[in-house]
């Protein structure tokens, strides 16, 4: 899978590892849904598509960092310079809401300009869905146990922040089990999560919050 790719890229510490992890990631970059077609009622995969789950993997971060390191091999000089250039072009094609969506679907909540008040003030109503299903909330409070804990921490001030900015936020995470998923987290032994479990219970429960943090 492209995040398991993309986790190569950022941690074989062998160029060999690195190269053929760039090519494999290039290659599905550039690929067309026509040059593999997707089974019938399935959407076809193309670049743009791989290109959205590279960026929620965090492949754009390992390129800037490669972007810094000295390789001998030209292969991976060009591979990083061509990632760069079509991540860059998709990101300017994509609303923060479609790359906050695609991050969250993709389980890899990374800190960055999607997880601050800003974007929540902006986009909190997004979460009910068309159907007002409320899936993507569904898969926040699912996040609220993964055993990465930055993922855990990060899925918890979301959830805090979402409470804060929708309208009756409170009593639907709530009702979808998001209370009893965090309470555990308050005596987590990492500060960081413990912290961040702390504050987004007190937004559950406090409906001034701002007041008295």
């Amino acid at each position: 899978p492209v995040s398991a790719l993309v986790d190569l890229v950022s941690t074989a510490p062998r160029e060999k590892v690195v190269r053929v992890a760039l090519s494999a990631l290039r290659n599905l970059a550039t690929c067309s849904g026509d040059e593999d077609p997707a089974p019938a009622g399935s959407p076809a995969n193309g670049g743009k598509f791989f290109l959205t789950e590279m960026m929620a993997a965090g492949l754009m971060k390992a390129i800037t960092l490669l972007q810094d390191r000295q390789f001998t091999d030209p292969d991976i000089v060009e591979d990083v310079e061509v990632l760069h250039k079509l991540l860059s072009e998709n990101y300017k094609e994509m609303s923060r809401w479609e790359v906050y969506k695609t991050e969250l679907e993709s389980g890899h909540l990374k800190w960055g300009s999607t997880h601050t008040e800003a974007f929540f003030k902006e986009n909190a109503r997004t979460f009910e869905g068309t159907d007002g299903d409320f899936r993507l909330l569904k898969v926040l409070i699912a996040l609220l146990s993964s055993r990465d804990e930055e993922i855990a921490a990060i899925a918890c001030y979301d959830l805090g922040e979402f409470v804060r900015h929708y309208p009756n936020g409170r009593a639907i995470v709530k009702r979808l089990g998001a209370k009893d998923a965090v309470m555990p987290l308050i005596e987590h032994e990492n500060p960081e999560l413990q912290r961040h479990a702390l504050q987004c219970v007190s937004k559950i429960m406090v409906n001034n919050w701002e007041y008295v943090k």
